[in-house]
């Protein structure tokens, strides 16, 4: 059986409830907190001190973290398709 690495093994638990994520050279890139919302379990996923979003699910919520860590070693931002209807 083949094993495969999923952005969830780069989650320290320092303690309940918060998830440290760190690179191989051990640095912090983002934290995942469980918290209630409404009454129902969510994961807050945060990616340099700011907010990405809400998970459902741990697993989930790491991905949202280390795709933005992912992201942020490229050139930035898509800025999307250029608008040549008024030209």
């Amino acid at each position: 059986m083949a094993t495969t690495w999923h952005p969830i093994l780069a989650a320290a638990e320092p303690e309940p409830g918060c998830w440290r994520l760190v690179d191989s050279t051990g640095r912090e890139y983002g934290t995942v907190t469980i918290v209630r919302v409404d009454g129902l379990v969510r994961y807050r996923a945060e990616f340099g001190g700011r907010l990405l979003g809400w998970g459902t699910t741990l697993r989930g919520a790491c991905e949202q973290v280390h795709h933005a860590f992912v992201r942020s070693h490229g050139p930035g931002d898509w800025p999307g398709y250029p608008d040549f209807h008024d030209r």
